[in-house]
């Protein structure tokens, strides 16, 4: 009792509080990636089947084998869904649904399975900062940074599997890497929660594996080769669910659901819809006002002189493993037919690979800049591209994540006109609908208006609550143990 007292009064835990308590403050509603994992969560609850057939009409994204329809998605999120919708769908009771009971079970499952572990992971990015040598205040500066200030946000909010497979990403290697440095005994059930971690991003959604296999070489290189049996131990867990699911919804463990999917760009391409890399699609998710990432998060540029102070300061390793995980996904992303993703916020493709690419950032932390005007006015230049990144998040955020694709830029052309208009939560789309009707009954909210608070008074509480905490998190972080 006394040590979670005091692990309740670190800056981590404010951090903790202050990440969740934003992203649960949101309920985004419905579009078809996430209806149809929410039709598979239900499935399994209501139905007993992996089939989607009762409710595949409100969504688009489906696979068909047999004559019944499946989710197209890995089944990682829908199967995280399931207990939380049991106890749920057990208390509501009869008769169901009742007026608003999707809404809140959907919005329910969303916080334990999406925004929960991502606020864990911001806590385990400030742990791998830490590990490389920041002092507390920075690392807890550069975690809240991607937590609040780039797409983990708005997707921390959605019933998708991007921000899940980031934090399960990074909470693998900040184990394995506090584990080489020696900050944290390789005890077998941290370095099975490597291999459990990694593994489950995987079932999140195929492409983690990228990420994962770079984990993996790392510690398989790094790490006494005796580690490696409970790393791989706890990789077979996820692992054989996965073949699980495979076998039990396509016929084989191999196989994968995109080979039954209606949608038709996934069987384009050399494989599932992967292609070569289009310099216009680069062009579009690192630059454009539509999908760039340097667009919404210009301080990214931070990762070039990052990488080399930590080069610098012995942690070639930890680069190689961030650098390849970020050039994966970019390479990956610029491959797809579809690599805009349809209604969307940014390059969402590109959300796991976020925290690494912070972890590069990080590195001009750990170089002394001086006092220096020079210094001075880079200092203020990221404060000013941070703050950016921050306010465009939090319109996306708060106004809608998911954009009609023929809007070419989303912030100018839909979130700042709604903003200025003191319209939130604009998604007219349920979780059991699939159309977005341009005029329709607004679907999405936040918790603010359920409190009664209309249009932007509603954000007041989201404003005290990061304001509270942010302060708590700095002045905690102030008297933080060296280590």
């Amino acid at each position: 009792m006394n040590r979670l007292v005091r692990a309740l009064r670190t800056p981590h835990a404010a951090l903790f509080a202050l990440c969740f308590g934003a992203y649960a403050y949101f309920y985004q509603a419905g579009g078809w990636n996430q209806n149809s994992r929410f039709d598979l969560t239900r499935a399994i609850i209501e139905d007993r089947s992996l089939a989607i057939d009762r409710f595949v009409n409100n969504t688009g994204d489906r696979a068909r084998r047999d004559g019944h329809y499946f989710c197209d998605k890995a089944p990682g999120v829908s199967l995280a869904g399931v207990i939380p919708y049991q106890v749920v769908y057990a208390l509501a009771g009869d008769p169901r649904p009742s007026p608003g009971y999707l809404a809140w079970a959907s919005w329910f499952v969303t916080v334990i399975v999406i925004a929960l572990p991502s606020a864990l992971g911001v806590i385990f990015l400030a742990f791998l900062l830490r590990a490389l040598g920041l002092r507390a205040g920075p690392a807890l500066g550069g975690a809240a940074v991607w937590g609040l200030a780039t797409l983990a946000f708005p997707y921390a909010t959605l019933y998708y599997g991007h921000q899940l497979v980031a934090a399960l990403l990074v909470i693998a290697f900040a184990i394995a890497v506090q584990i080489r440095k020696g900050i944290t005994p390789a005890t077998p059930w941290r370095l099975a929660a490597i291999g459990a971690t990694g593994g489950a991003a995987i079932v999140v959604e195929y492409p983690a594996a990228l990420a994962a296999v770079a984990i993996g070489v790392y510690a398989a290189v790094l790490l006494p080769r005796r580690h490696l049996l409970w790393i791989v131990a706890g990789g077979l867990v996820p692992g054989a669910i996965l073949a699980w699911y495979h076998a039990a919804a396509f016929g084989s463990p191999t196989t994968l659901p995109y080979e039954f999917s209606t949608m038709p760009h996934r069987h384009m391409g050399w494989f599932m819809g992967l292609g070569t890399p289009q310099p216009v699609a680069l062009w579009h998710i690192l630059i454009s006002p539509f999908r760039g990432l340097l667009f919404g998060m210009p301080w990214l540029v931070l990762a070039f002189p990052g990488a080399r102070a930590w080069v610098r300061q012995g942690a070639r390793a930890e680069v190689a493993v961030s650098a390849a995980v970020v050039l994966l996904f970019i390479w990956l992303n610029a491959s797809l037919v579809d690599w805009d993703g349809g209604w969307a916020m940014g390059a969402r493709y590109l959300v796991p690979c976020l925290p690494f690419a912070v972890v590069l950032c990080a590195g001009v932390l750990a170089a002394p800049l001086g006092d220096t005007t020079l210094a001075r006015a880079l200092r203020a230049a990221t404060l000013a591209a941070i703050a950016w990144s921050a306010f465009v998040m939090f319109a996306g955020t708060v106004v809608q994540p998911e954009v009609d694709g023929a809007i070419r830029a989303p912030l100018f052309g839909y979130h700042v006109p709604h903003l200025l208009r003191g319209e939130v939560s604009t998604s007219t789309q349920s979780i059991d609908m699939a159309n977005h009707p341009k005029v329709g009954t607004r679907h999405a909210w936040n918790l603010g208006e359920k409190l009664g608070l209309p249009g932007a008074a509603s954000l007041v509480p989201l404003f005290a609550w990061c304001i509270g905490f942010g302060l708590l998190v700095r002045r905690r972080a102030r008297g933080a143990t060296p280590t």
